[in-house]
C-alpha cells in the first residue's frame, strides 16, 4: 500500500481504549510525578500538595470547556477547528499556531529534558553519547509515526498503566514509613499561585486525543469522555504524588529545598531512598518510557494538526513537525546547553500554550450560542477559563526576565503572524499534493 495513503486519517478507524492512552500518556503520569512536578515543587514547597489541587480545578475549567467543545467538532483540527468553529477562520488559525508552537517546541523541551538532565542524574555518559542520544530520539520517534497511528498508541496504553502501579506502590511504601500529616503551609500567594499553575501545565497534555476526533470509534462522544476520564485519572494521581514525595522528606519547606538542592528529578531519587535500587531501576526506566511516551502522543496531535493547517498529506505533515524536532535537538546536542534549551523551549511552549487556550476560552460563548443555548453558566465558565489562562499567560511573562521572557513574547508573536499570514495566503499555500 502506498505510504500517503497508509497514514492518511481513517474514519471512525481507533478504539476508545486507545483514544484514553492518547491523552493519558501524553500528560505522562511518570514523566510529571518525576520531573515536571519539579516546577511546582520550586514555587509553593511543602505545599505544593494544596497548589497541587487547585491546579486540578483551575484546569478543570479548561477540561470542561475541551469536552463540549470535542463533542461536536469532531476533526484532526482540534483547537484550530475549536476557535474557527466557534468563531473566525482567521481567529482559529491564530489558536491553530499558537498551539503549534506550543507542541512543536515541547517535543524537543521535554526529549532534551530526558538527554541533558534525566540520564546524566543516573548514569555517567560522555558529551558525545549524549549528543548522539539527543539527535537520535527524534529520528526514531518520527520512523514510529510513520509506522502509523495504532503501533504507538498501543505501547502508550500499556506503559502508561505501568506508570500509574509504579506510582501508586511508591506513594504507598513512603506512606506507611512517614504516616499522615499534614504539609507545611507557609509561603507567599504568589508562590502559591505558581505552584499551582505548574501543575494544571502538567495536567495540560490530555487534549491530544482532541486531534483524533475523525479516526475515534463514537467520534465526539468518545473523544470527550476520554479527554474526561484521562484528566480525572492523572488529577489524582499528582494530588497522590505531590503529598507522598512531600511526606518523604519530612512535610516542611526545608525538606522540599534539600530535596531539590540535591536533585531535579525528585521522584527517582525518592524511589531509591524508600525502595532501593531495584524498583528504583524499574521506576527510572518506565520514567524515560513516559517522557517519550508524552513526546510520541504530542508527535500524533501535532502531525494531525499540521494536516489540518496546512492541507498537506500526512506524510508531509510529519516531516514539517520533524525538521523542526531534529532542528532543536540538534542545536542542544551541539552546544551541550540542554538546561538552557529545556529552560527556553519549555517556557515557549508555555506561553503559547496558555495564550490559545485564552483564545478558545474567550470564544467559548460564541459556541454555546451556535450549538446550545447561550445561558449565564456557560458565559462565565468561557470567562473564568479565559482570565485563568490569561494569569497563565501573565505569570510567565512578568516580571520581566531576560532572556525567558523575550522568547515567550516572541514564540506569542511568531504565532500570530502565522494565523494571521497563512489565512491571507491560503489559495497559494495550502493545496494538497
Amino acid at each position: 500500500m502506498n505510504i500517503d495513503k497508509r497514514l492518511e486519517p481513517k474514519k471512525e478507524s481507533i478504539p476508545k481504549y486507545l483514544v484514553i492512552a492518547q491523552s493519558l500518556s501524553s500528560i505522562a503520569p511518570l514523566g510529571s510525578v518525576s520531573a515536571y512536578l519539579t516546577f511546582a515543587f520550586q514555587s509553593s514547597l511543602a505545599s505544593t500538595f494544596y497548589a497541587a489541587i487547585l491546579g486540578a480545578l483551575i484546569y478543570l475549567l479548561w477540561v470542561m470547556l475541551g469536552y463540549n467543545y470535542s463533542k461536536i467538532v469532531a476533526t484532526t483540527g482540534g483547537i484550530y477547528d475549536f476557535a474557527k468553529t466557534a468563531s473566525t477562520e482567521t481567529v482559529g488559525k491564530i489558536a491553530g499556531w499558537l498551539y503549534w508552537i506550543s507542541y512543536v517546541i515541547y517535543l524537543p523541551s521535554v526529549t532534551t529534558y530526558l538527554t541533558g538532565i534525566v540520564l546524566p542524574s543516573v548514569f555517567n555518559i560522555p558529551p558525545s553519547l549524549l549528543a548522539i542520544i539527543e539527535i537520535t530520539i527524534p529520528i526514531i520517534l518520527t520512523i514510529l509515526l510513520i509506522s502509523g497511528i495504532k503501533p504507538p498508541l498501543f505501547y502508550a496504553l500499556i506503559t502508561s498503566t505501568i506508570e500509574i502501579f509504579l506510582i501508586i506502590i511508591l506513594g504507598v511504601k513512603v506512606i506507611s514509613i512517614t504516616g499522615i500529616k499534614f504539609p507545611q503551609y507557609n509561603i507567599p500567594q504568589y508562590n502559591f499561585w505558581s505552584g499551582a499553575l505548574a501543575v494544571a501545565f502538567t495536567l495540560a497534555g490530555g487534549g491530544a486525543s482532541f486531534f483524533l476526533g475523525y479516526e475515534a470509534k463514537g467520534r465526539g462522544k468518545t473523544v470527550g469522555s476520554s479527554y474526561l476520564t484521562a484528566f480525572s485519572i492523572a488529577s489524582i494521581v499528582v494530588i497522590f504524588a505531590s503529598y507522598f514525595e512531600t511526606a518523604a522528606v519530612g512535610f516542611g519547606n526545608s525538606g522540599i529545598s534539600n530535596l531539590l538542592s540535591v536533585t531535579q528529578y525528585p521522584g527517582f531519587y525518592i524511589s531509591q531512598e524508600y525502595l532501593g535500587s531495584t524498583f528504583s531501576t524499574i521506576f527510572f526506566v518506565f520514567t524515560v518510557n513516559s517522557l517519550l511516551g508524552s513526546a510520541i502522543a504530542a508527535y500524533v496531535a501535532l502531525s494531525r494538526l499540521t494536516y489540518s493547517l496546512t492541507s498537506r498529506k500526512m506524510l508531509t505533515s510529519i516531516i514539517i513537525v520533524a525538521i523542526f524536532f531534529i532542528s532543536f535537538n540538534l542545536i542542544a546536542s551541539i552546544t551541550g546547553q540542554y538546561c538552557l534549551v529545556y529552560q527556553y523551549t519549555t517556557e515557549a511552549s508555555l506561553v503559547t500554550l496558555f495564550s490559545s487556550h485564552a483564545i478558545v476560552s474567550a470564544v467559548y460563548p460564541l459556541f454555546v450560542k451556535k450549538f446550545y443555548k447561550l445561558n449565564l453558566p456557560s458565559v462565565l465558565l468561557g470567562l473564568s477559563s479565559t482570565a485563568l489562562m490569561a494569569y497563565g499567560l501573565y505569570s510567565n511573562l512578568i516580571p520581566y526576565e531576560y532572556p525567558n521572557t523575550l522568547i515567550g513574547i516572541v514564540s506569542l508573536i511568531s504565532g500570530v503572524i502565522l494565523g494571521i499570514v497563512s489565512n491571507i495566503l491560503k489559495p497559494i499555500l495550502y493545496r494538497k499534493n
